[in-house]
């Protein structure tokens, strides 16, 4: 019992540490430019959002909302402060998931003190939002519930969620249906064996969270939106509209000519190009469950180089807990959360 009170101490300062830290790097990277982040959350809760598109992403800055209720503060002030408690609860999450997994209260450590690594080269850019913190945490539920072989409503809980937070859920429900019929096993070989296993529970709980997912999302934009304010503020910019805008030349040129002068981005274009190779090399490895969650990031990973706009750093935020929990689960000897091999189907 003692050990227990211990370790929750020890993690709970651990997230507040690195939450403070991160913040404070927040800061210092965006100085005024902040009060534009803050302007584009509120803009959401009145109805004003820069983009249409944004207008569904209603937890953050709703939330934000609800601090600044509670607390009395401003909304501005209540953003820095939910900054700060979302960025805490992923650290505490996350210490808490790996430890389920590696057994060990300094490999827990050690997989914050990495996130925080990460974090700080991926928050960076034009802009960071309310969703992209949240973002954190879900996706170290989700890859965390797929390693460890977790209920199948658990993850469907985790993506409805989601819904709410960011319309990714809609690549993430695609992974589901897929998931839910192609497996890719060890085979002995070097190529993984494909196999086709349909489990209808969840290809229902996909499609359910596909067509909820779309309903809800497009019923917030209409019901909640005023007027879109984005034109006003960035005449240049083509407008976002009900569809996705296809980025994939304009990122293949930024990362070619950032490699030409690379001193200000080498580290980060190394890293999002390592990405889907490690993704690559992880879909070989003998763990399926491990084979199941680097499918579901080489997926996002072709759609954010396809549909994102990756000079804004941000975008790679949610490939943190991939890197920080399947790197280690690929590359060491230490497989405590094999012995959990019952299937959630």
């Amino acid at each position: 019992m003692r050990s227990k009170i211990l370790r929750l101490t020890g993690f709970f300062f651990a997230a507040v540490f690195l939450a403070a830290a991160q913040l404070h790097n927040i800061e210092l990277i965006f100085g005024e430019r902040i009060n534009e982040q803050i302007a584009a959350a509120e803009g959401i809760v009145k109805g004003l959002p820069h983009w249409r598109v944004y207008q569904n992403r209603i937890l953050g800055p709703f939330l934000v909302q609800l601090t600044g209720n509670i607390t009395g503060l401003t909304f501005g002030e209540a953003y820095l402060l939910t900054t700060f408690v979302l960025l805490c609860a992923f650290f505490l999450v996350l210490s808490f998931l790996s430890r389920k997994i590696w057994k060990s209260d300094v490999a827990a450590l050690a997989t914050v003190a990495a996130a925080w690594t990460f974090n700080s080269i991926f928050m960076n850019g034009p802009w960071l939002y309310p969703w992209d913190y949240i973002d954190l945490t879900v996706f170290t539920l989700l890859t965390w519930a797929i390693l460890t072989s977790q209920s199948l409503w658990l993850i469907g809980a985790v993506l409805f969620l989601e819904i709410f937070n960011r319309e990714i859920v809609i690549i993430l429900s695609l992974w589901l249906f897929i998931d839910a019929v192609f497996r890719f096993l060890p085979s002995g070989t070097r190529l993984p064996k494909i196999k086709i296993e349909i489990h209808y529970r969840q290809i229902f709980l996909a499609l359910g969270l596909l067509i909820i997912g779309f309903i809800i999302i497009e019923t917030l934009r209409r019901c909640l939106l005023i007027r879109e304010i984005g034109p006003e503020f960035f005449p240049n910019v083509k407008k976002c509209g009900y569809l996705f805008n296809v980025q994939l030349l304009t990122n293949l040129q930024l990362i070619f000519f950032s490699f030409k002068y690379p001193l200000s981005s080498f580290v980060f274009n190394i890293l999002i190009l390592w990405i889907p190779v490690f993704a690559l090399v992880a879909i070989f490895n003998t763990n399926e469950k491990v084979v199941r969650v680097s499918f579901l990031y080489l997926i996002m990973w072709i759609f954010t180089v396809v549909f994102g706009i990756i000079y804004e750093p941000r975008v790679w935020i949610s490939f943190v807990p991939f890197l920080v929990l399947v790197f280690p689960a690929v590359f060491s000897n230490h497989h405590h959360f094999l012995a959990r091999s019952n299937e959630h189907h």
